[in-house]
């Protein structure tokens, strides 16, 4: 019984870890954003700064799951969090990645960001944040509407990138000198519709593994 109560601790432990670097990435990208919308190089240099915490916490997590599975003999339940937690990991991995993806676009635009295209960028960042953190919800207890909502949510997602990349098309076409700036504002975009995916990611697994 004390051998099942310490190893119910762990879990816990590493479910709490995973959900809180989780937040983590979550925030990079809010202050990702910021830092492009406002020409912030500093912040922007925070945010792939912050990048190292978030491959050590990757690192140290991968080792604590695999050697839960390895020593525990966990049961079913307990087997199918820890396979859970290994995608999830590298989900919030892929997220923080992302985020640095858009700071570094930050730092070249250096302001230069459309005023046309802030609004876009600032509702397509809200909704990627609150996609991936549904999917760091879904993780810490598993929900069937949940699950399925991430991953209808992800059609309108989809559409708003398209969107504001149809703009940024159309920017070019009336200024094709500014061609390798505008280029730049689409991988801003594309960063954001990443994160989502990641959450999708999430709940695609999460759903094979209590559905199926």
């Amino acid at each position: 019984m004390a051998l099942r109560l310490h190893f119910q601790e762990k879990l816990d432990e590493i479910r709490a870890e995973v959900i809180r670097v989780g937040g983590d990435s979550c925030d990079m990208v809010r202050r990702s954003v910021d830092a492009t919308l406002n020409g912030d190089t500093e912040l922007a240099r925070e945010v792939i700064a912050a990048d190292d915490h978030i491959d050590a916490f990757e690192r140290r997590m991968l080792a604590a799951t695999v050697t839960a599975v390895m020593q525990e003999a966990p049961v079913a339940n307990d087997l199918r969090f820890l396979v859970s937690t290994l995608g999830v990991i590298g989900e919030i991995e892929s997220v923080g990645d992302d985020a640095v993806k858009l700071a570094r676009r930050a730092t070249k635009l250096q302001g230069g960001f459309p005023a046309e295209m802030r609004v876009s960028l600032m509702d397509l960042g809200e909704q990627a944040r609150r996609q991936f953190s549904a999917g760091l919800r879904l993780y810490a207890e598993y929900n069937v509407e949940l699950a399925h909502s991430i991953i209808e949510g992800d059609t309108e997602i989809d559409t708003a990138y398209s969107r504001a990349r149809n703009g940024v098309f159309e920017m070019i076409r009336k200024n094709p000198d500014a061609t390798s700036n505008l280029v730049r504002i689409i991988e801003c975009f594309h960063a954001l519709e990443h994160v989502a995916d990641h959450a999708v990611a999430i709940a695609s697994r999460m759903r094979m593994l209590h559905e199926a």
